[in-house]
């Protein structure tokens, strides 16, 4: 199936320059919210150099499709992701399957220290503050994963939580140093239910956990099988919180408009 992204108001919107403006930007996520996710990210990956965009994948569903989507438009499209050193063997296994798949190869960002450093210092510090814990070893190797980049693809949905519920398909955030970063988000206006159609339907590989009660997968200690009834995202850290801090990256570091940027 062939895939055309929405034709473009003026030729400059094709460009990330033109969308490091806030107005501009706003007006293209605007007019992507009726295009389809493989149309808002052949929009995105024609936007940006190869290099200077990427995917992030935690491995959920979203991600799985993502990759899916991305590599029909790109096969060398840039994928990372953050190896906490908590994660279930199934979804390391998980990462090799899809590079095999795919042809790819995700890029692994990890914490400075060692899980085994890392409770050393602190204990099973996941057991007593879990914000500092994911500050560690989630939201800081996810800064360095996207330092340099213009813009990061990720797969949130409105529908997964309250939290969720207002992102936008392009948000603009910024780097420590004043230089943009757009949010790509393609899946925002996907159902669960679209997510696991797409996935199914293409037979993307996907962890046998989602198979088994899991909802949402993040580090096993912190990470548990929902029970009926629940919220997409209650197996998460038992529901304690909703966010592990990764997704505010950028957030509170948006340039300022007209501000030069290289």
């Amino acid at each position: 199936m062939i895939v055309t992204a929405p034709k473009p108001r003026h030729p400059k919107d094709m460009s990330a320059a033109a969308l490091i403006d806030p107005t501009e930007l706003a007006a293209r996520s605007r007019e992507l919210e009726g295009a389809t996710p493989a149309e808002i990210l052949k929009f995105a990956l024609s936007a940006w150099p190869r290099d200077r965009i990427a995917i992030s994948t935690a491995f959920g569903v979203e991600g799985c499709a993502l990759i899916d989507l991305a590599v029909r438009i790109d096969p060398a499209v840039q994928v990372f992701t953050v190896d906490t050193g908590y994660l279930f063997a199934e979804t390391l296994e998980l990462r090799a399957r899809l590079e095999a798949r795919y042809g790819i190869q995700v890029t692994t960002f990890a914490p400075a220290e060692t899980v085994a450093e890392h409770e050393h210092k602190r204990g099973k510090l996941y057991t007593v503050d879990t914000d500092a814990c994911c500050a560690i070893r989630k939201v800081e190797p996810t800064e360095r994963a996207v330092r340099g980049l213009g813009a990061w693809i990720a797969g949130l949905r409105r529908d997964q939580s309250s939290t969720r519920a207002g992102i936008q398909i392009l948000d603009l955030l910024g780097h420590a140093d004043g230089s943009p970063l757009v949010k790509v988000s393609p899946l925002a206006n996907w159902t669960r239910k679209d997510t696991w159609k797409y996935v199914l339907e293409h037979e993307v590989p996907y962890s046998p956990l989602l198979d088994q009660g899991y909802t949402s997968i993040g580090c096993w200690p912190c990470t548990r099988a929902v029970r009926p009834g629940e919220d997409e995202r209650a197996g998460r850290w038992n529901g304690a919180k909703a966010e592990c801090g990764i997704h505010d990256v950028g957030k509170g570091q948006e340039p300022e408009q007209g501000k030069p940027t290289s």
